[in-house]
C-alpha cells in the first residue's frame, strides 16, 4: 500500500512539475510578441516609401549600414540580416554594398549618419526618411 501512494504522489509531483514549466514558458515567451507579428512585413512596410521613391524598378543601387562608417557602433549579425531583408524587401532591384552608384540607401541611425555625411558632403542629395532610412542620389565626386 506504501508503494501504491509513493508511486501516485511521484505522479501528482511529476505533473505539478510540467504545468509548472509549461506555464513559466508561457510567461517568458510572451514578451516576444504575438504569432501574428511579421517582422519581414514590417521591414518591407519601414522601406516601401524609399523604394517608391527610386525612379527605377529593376536595376542596381548601393548600401550602407553602420559598419561602413568608421567609428560607428554595429552588431555584425544584425548587420547582415539587415541586408538580406532589404534585399529581400527591395527585389527586383538589386543592392550592392558602398556608395559607387547614383542611387544609394543609407539604413543608419542618426549618429553614424552625421558621422558619414561629414565626410560626404556636397557629393549627394539626401533624402531622409522615417526609421534611419536616406536616400542618396550621387551628384558630384
Amino acid at each position: 500500500m506504501t508503494l501504491r501512494w509513493f508511486q501516485r504522489g511521484l505522479i501528482v509531483l511529476l505533473v505539478a512539475a510540467s504545468l509548472y514549466a509549461s506555464w513559466q514558458n508561457l510567461i517568458s515567451t510572451r514578451s516576444l510578441g504575438s504569432i501574428g507579428d511579421d517582422p519581414v512585413a514590417d521591414w518591407e512596410k519601414r522601406f516601401a516609401p524609399l523604394k517608391a521613391q527610386i525612379p527605377f524598378r529593376r536595376g542596381f543601387v548601393g548600401y550602407i549600414s553602420d559598419s561602413n562608417v568608421p567609428g560607428a557602433s554595429y552588431d555584425a549579425a544584425n548587420d547582415e540580416g539587415e541586408y538580406v531583408l532589404t534585399q529581400y524587401v527591395l527585389a527586383p532591384i538589386i543592392l550592392v554594398r558602398g556608395t559607387d552608384h547614383e542611387w544609394n540607401i543609407a539604413n543608419l541611425d542618426r549618429q553614424s549618419f552625421e558621422l558619414w555625411n561629414k565626410s560626404h558632403q556636397g557629393t549627394f542629395d539626401v533624402t531622409t526618411f522615417k526609421g534611419g532610412l536616406y536616400l542618396l542620389h550621387r551628384t558630384g565626386g
